[in-house]
């Protein structure tokens, strides 16, 4: 049998490098270490974390090839390790014990992914210090996980087993509704932990720190995803994924897999706070180099949530205002950044703010109210579909699930439910949307008809037409992600307001009617076709 070596009788604060090499039997796994430490096995170094987790790492390339928890591997059967982005192909491999805790660094080109075991934890926690951008043009941690023995996720239906419908990556089932990985996605700022699990058994993804992601608070990305063989788990820091914002380079995380018996994780879990500049991770920044801001904010709508988002190049932050409107953003990199409040997810005021390390900024922001008295309103302006028809399944659903079923709608204000509204108009699907209203003979007059729209796709925008005798000005093409959004599950691109002056001699006593439309110069194709998703329409008195 392979032997091992262990460190475990560390003085605190005093790094330790192991460089011993030892050889591995052919096909034969390593077994459980039984000390906090760790050991070279052949190509492996394996990490005891003390607990009840032993893992190893692939000392050529930096993959975790093996993830032993109460002696039951998790790790996948098929080749594919467990690593950053698609792997780094080759690596200079290091670990070492600070204390009571085990950091495995690898390093290739300018990245270093590093692994990190606390003493006692069920828990592999990593940082990822990317100071640009990978080829492959996103930066994102896979584990691959063994299906049999985790076959649950938390937000389902997450499978690739179907027939393909769209991209490779939208999947048809047999009882008609539709899945895909990027159904199992929820707003950056909901989630703290996603996981699969299984019989006595569930593995978490701990997301941390995502101040060197983008997007902002409400982008999501891939949670999970379920093949014949795998259940893949992700943390997504970068991708083009009906993204917004550029590539941040720096250190991201602490993030982590988290490993527990079916339960959630524990608090110990979950807390990071052991992560120190002695363990000497690139590009980490200690508290003491960071300030905060707080402040006040007020006139977002009765009901809907007050949001504070921070950005600049470098780092993004948020939080969420209590009901006297105070919020507080702790942990902030110093420098400028762009504040914004948002109502719900419409953005309704900006300023920009300096934060100093060690320091507290106070900043206040006010909704900025629009012009005018409103006449009528379809859905509330918060920068999501919310209420429309089929806005409830889009997020986890292709549009041509059996469970939808799009046409062309006439929307009478006063009468029609919101939920017959239509969430998303396609050109080529579901186009025109028409609303119908009434005006008395003394209200005839001049109107500014409002649409929100927080995502378009192929260049759309849209176009109206007022009684079959006014036709409004084709505006300016949008700018939006590039893309797939509708069909992927979310809603969320760079808010859009478009606004349009009815002339009086447009309107008349009794009944009128507003058909939208869509224009742009890209073609249709199904549900790829030229698309808006509506957040919200206004009728309003100047």
């Amino acid at each position: 049998m392979p032997c091992f070596r262990t460190l475990t009788r560390v003085p605190r604060n005093r790094p330790h490098t192991f460089a011993c090499a030892l050889l591995l039997y052919a096909g034969v796994s390593a077994p459980a270490l039984a000390d906090f430490g760790i050991s070279r096995s052949g190509d492996r170094v394996i990490v005891d974390s003390g607990a009840e987790l032993v893992f190893a790492v692939d000392a050529r390339n930096g993959d975790i090839v093996s993830m032993r928890y109460r002696d039951n591997e998790l790790q996948t059967t098929e080749s594919k390790g467990s690593h950053i982005a698609s792997g780094l192909g080759s690596a200079s491999v290091d670990a070492r014990i600070v204390g009571g805790t085990i950091v495995v660094s690898a390093k290739a080109g300018d990245l270093v992914q590093y692994y990190i075991a606390r003493k006692g934890r069920n828990a592999i926690y990593m940082a990822t210090d990317a100071p640009s951008l990978m080829p492959v043009g996103e930066l994102r941690f896979v584990a691959r996980l063994n299906v049999s023995t985790l076959p649950n996720a938390q937000q389902e239906p997450d499978s690739n087993v179907g027939k393909a419908i769209e991209g490779n990556d939208v999947f048809l089932l047999p009882d008609g509704r539709t899945s895909s990985k990027f159904y199992s996605a929820r707003r950056m700022m909901d989630d703290q932990v996603h996981g699969v699990s299984g019989s006595g058994v569930a593995v978490f993804m701990l997301t941390g720190n995502r101040e060197r992601s983008a997007g902002g608070p409400f982008f999501k990305d891939i949670a999970t995803q379920k093949t014949s063989v795998t259940h893949e788990l992700y943390h997504y820091m970068y991708s083009d994924h009906t993204q917004t914002e550029a590539f941040r380079g720096g250190l991201h995380g602490v993030y982590g897999l988290l490993f527990t018996d079916g339960s959630s994780p524990s608090s110990a879990q979950l807390d990071t706070a052991f992560v120190d500049a002695t363990l000497g991770l690139s590009g980490y920044l200690p508290a003491s180099g960071r300030g905060a801001v707080s402040g006040h904010v007020g006139g977002v709508l009765p009901g809907q949530p007050a949001v504070i988002g921070l950005r600049n190049a470098q780092a993004q932050y948020w939080a969420t205002a209590d009901g006297s409107g105070d919020y507080q953003v702790t942990g902030v990199r110093p420098g400028s950044y762009r504040m914004t409040l948002y109502q719900n997810e419409l953005d309704v005021a900006q300023r920009n703010i300096e934060v100093s390390a060690g320091a507290t900024a106070h900043a206040a922001l006010q909704a900025v109210v629009l012009p005018g008295t409103v006449k009528w309103q379809i859905g509330i302006p918060d920068g999501t579909p919310a209420g429309f028809r089929y806005a409830d399944l889009l997020p986890r659903a292709h549009p041509s699930d059996a469970r939808m079923h799009w046409s062309a709608v006439t929307y009478t204000v006063g009468s029609s439910s919101l939920s017959s509204f239509p969430a998303v108009q396609w050109r080529g699907i579901n186009t025109p949307s028409r609303i119908d209203f009434t005006l008395p003979a003394n209200e005839v007059r001049g109107y500014r008809l409002r649409i929100f729209v927080p995502l378009a796709q192929g260049s759309a925008r849209p176009q109206i037409s007022v009684n079959a005798r006014w036709n409004g000005p084709v505006p300016a093409a949008p700018t939006q992600p590039k893309t797939r959004g509708i069909t992927r599950g979310t809603a969320r691109g760079n808010n859009t307001l478009y606004e349009v002056d009815i002339p009086a001699s447009a309107l008349q006593a009794g009944n009128n009617r507003i058909e939208i439309g869509i224009a742009s110069g890209s073609p249709d194709n199904g549900y790829l076709s030229p698309a808006i998703v509506f957040d919200s329409i206004q009728l309003v008195a100047l």
